[in-house]
């Protein structure tokens, strides 16, 4: 694919652009809950963060600040206990210290990094019961931090979600390695296969394995992989898709590529704001789809005969896991510090290591 005109290409008329440019309103129709301990969550998520050397970098400290990972917590997962209000902060925060590592800096560009650190990874999420954090052949702080969270996951989770988590978090690591590609040569995909790609590299499939495992949703394999699967993506899609319109200004600052917006502007032609506004009716028809689906689950869980009905109340508690769970990312994203930012965006450094202030 030849290179697309993006950032210094055309890096005037973005930021004439985004002087213009306005995130579209989302209209979501289940109520806000929040969890009574996201305070606490909060502060016990920093702790941790700075006992496994996750925030030995500025860049990391602003991150950390600025994405509240106990309000995303408390929004996010309202219906937890304490210990798992604590447990799901920790994994928000784990999750986009690790993310942004790659999103927003040089090693994100570079595949020898970034497969060292997947090999870790890798070995974390092999064991069961996971290895502890302490074990020698692990050296990174992300994935010593890993291994401490899937530890207390591993206790915590009911037999379901405990099995999936590991898998989905491969998924999501083998396409981060896809992205990796894709920055270096900073390509846009077309839209097609981006929003593939889009619904692995956001690692909403472990993030729900962490609702239902916090929760109490124990869904069996065999329901689960079916139309409740296909329910867990749309909503997947609902956070990620619209996510993207509140990012255009750091992935443009950052030069990466992934964002729907930008491919969408790129693909079909279409300005800065059109191509948001565009993912603002892909958002609308795909919560349409997502209610439609919802509302068949609930009533296969009245057929006696169906196999839902045979765990009528996981089914149920699941589906309301991830309306909670849209009702509250969205008021996270439309409040939080990290979406606000307009200017001193630091650069993450590599795991362990300090970053150039940008």
């Amino acid at each position: 694919m030849s290179k697309p005109m993006l950032f210094e290409d055309t890096h005037e008329q973005d930021m004439e652009a985004m002087t213009r440019y306005r995130i579209p309103e989302y209209r979501i129709p289940w109520p806000v809950a929040l969890n009574p301990d996201h305070a606490l969550a909060e502060q016990e998520a920093r702790r941790w963060s700075e006992r496994f050397g996750l925030l030995n970098s500025e860049a990391a400290r602003q991150r950390m600040t600025d994405m509240q990972s106990g309000l995303f917590s408390g929004w996010w997962c309202p219906r937890t206990d304490t210990l798992g209000a604590v447990l799901q902060a920790k994994w928000v925060a784990w999750l986009f210290l690790w993310d942004d590592m790659f999103d927003d800096g040089p090693q994100g560009r570079n595949p020898d990094v970034f497969l060292h650190g997947k090999a870790e990874l890798d070995y974390v999420l092999s064991g069961k019961p996971p290895p502890p954090s302490d074990d020698p052949r692990i050296s990174l702080p992300h994935a010593r931090a890993l291994a401490d969270l899937w530890g207390d996951f591993f206790h915590y989770f009911p037999e379901h979600p405990r099995r999936r988590f590991a898998d989905h978090v491969r998924q999501y690591l083998c396409a981060m390695r896809r992205e990796v590609d894709n920055r270096s040569a900073e390509e846009l995909q077309g839209v097609d296969a981006y929003l593939r790609l889009r619904l692995v590299n956001g690692a909403t499939r472990p993030s729900i394995d962490t609702l239902e495992g916090l929760q109490g949703a124990n869904i069996p394999d065999h329901v689960h992989r079916g139309l409740f699967y296909e329910l867990r993506d749309m909503a997947a899609e609902l956070w990620l898709w619209s996510n993207d319109t509140f990012t255009v200004r750091k992935d443009l600052h950052y030069r990466n590529p992934h964002n729907l917006v930008l491919v969408l502007r790129h693909d079909r032609d279409l300005s800065l704001q059109e191509a948001a506004n565009h993912v603002a009716y892909m958002v609308e028809q795909r919560l349409r789809d997502f209610t439609r689906v919802a509302d068949r689950l609930r009533r296969l869980t009245g057929v006696a005969e169906d196999p839902h009905a045979a765990c009528k109340d996981d089914v149920l508690r699941g589906i309301r896991i991830l309306e909670d769970g849209l009702s509250g990312y969205y008021r996270w994203q439309e409040s939080c510090l990290r979406y606000k930012r307009r200017e001193g965006f630091l650069t993450p450094a590599v795991d362990g290591e300090r970053p150039e202030g940008r």
